[in-house]
């Protein structure tokens, strides 16, 4: 990971269930190969005890829209807005969705995750980028934690937090490289595909196994984060993502958990499954803007370019961590 910019968010958030957070200082913290957030909440009196799990995961409970936190930001752009529920929008694509799911092996799971973070897109927002909850993120940590030392005696509890965090943050960052693929077109094509397209695909899908970029979301995250804890921990790709795989994924909430599946594949398959997923989405929003489908395309093409979802052409990343008031 490189340098990130740091940004005091002037404000406050509100979550779902009521709860006031305030923005940290974030000018003096450095987020680095070095970073370690179980320092970080060490640092700011903000860790908790380890047993500090009770009335703060919700079993049984979809994950809200992320964009929809209330409070952060006094400035929104004009854009296209949904709820959680989705019951005005057909699902975009539903048949190939569909297709696309019935190729991985699909588990009945129950429910685990809150909502511990979210982006907040630029399309929409003054104050953009990722959100953390310092609590929640703890909250599950520690919910995980007695459970994980079973199979992994020898990781401390630093450790812990640092791979859920730093899944965490990578899965937020795809939402940002979903985000840019957008401006891309936008910038060719001088149509508004993010706020029109893009986002109205993911409300569709929002709450349901649909939810393809959900399920990248997590994919990238536990991808990304096995090559970082191995370079920063030495810990073995392999175990990281088994133990995300069994820990944070398979209990997770509707279109989340999709990713579970995805990870149990070969590397090749899951590119391919991705590049499926990025042709419906370019594809609905050009029908959606043109009124007839685009010249098809074999999706693998899309495994040619290395910057298939690459965010380095944004401006600068931000990243706020919240604390509650």
């Amino acid at each position: 990971m490189s340098d990130f910019d740091k940004e005091l968010t002037v404000g406050f958030v509100t979550d779902e269930n009521g709860q006031v957070y305030t923005p940290l200082d974030m000018s003096k913290v450095k987020i680095d190969d070095n970073f370690s957030f179980y320092d970080f909440l060490k640092s700011n009196n903000l860790l908790t005890d380890e047993d500090s799990e009770k009335g703060n995961i919700k079993l049984n409970w979809d994950l809200s829209i992320e964009s929809q936190m209330k409070g952060a930001s006094p400035f929104q752009r004009k854009g296209y807005f949904c709820d959680n529920k989705n019951v005005n929008i057909p699902i975009p694509k539903k048949s190939e969705i569909e297709g696309l799911l019935f190729s991985i092996e699909k588990h009945n799971r129950f429910e685990l995750r809150n909502t511990i973070a979210y982006y907040k897109p630029f399309h929409f927002h003054e104050n953009w980028g990722v959100y953390i909850f310092s609590d929640k993120i703890q909250y599950l940590t520690n919910y995980i934690s007695s459970r994980i030392k079973v199979d992994y005696p020898h990781l401390t509890r630093a450790e812990v937090f640092d791979i859920v965090y730093c899944q965490t943050y990578f899965h937020e960052l795809y939402h940002h490289k979903i985000e840019m693929l957008a401006t891309k077109l936008e910038f060719a094509i001088r149509q508004p595909v993010y706020v029109a397209k893009f986002y109205k695909f993911y409300c569709g899908t929002s709450g349901l196994d649909y939810c393809l970029e959900e399920a990248f979301a997590e994919v990238h995250g536990t991808l990304q984060c096995a090559k970082h804890l191995k370079k920063t921990l030495g810990l073995k790709e392999s175990d990281t993502i088994d133990l995300i795989r069994k820990y944070l994924l398979k209990d997770t909430a509707k279109g989340y958990r999709v990713a579970y599946d995805i990870l149990a594949l070969k590397k090749n398959k899951i590119e391919e499954l991705e590049s499926q997923f990025i042709e419906l989405l370019i594809s609905y929003s050009y029908e959606e803007l043109f009124g007839n489908s685009p010249k098809e395309i074999v999706p693998a093409l899309y495994e040619l370019f290395t910057y298939k979802l690459d965010p380095k052409i944004n401006f600068k990343n931000k990243v706020t961590f919240l604390r509650p008031s």
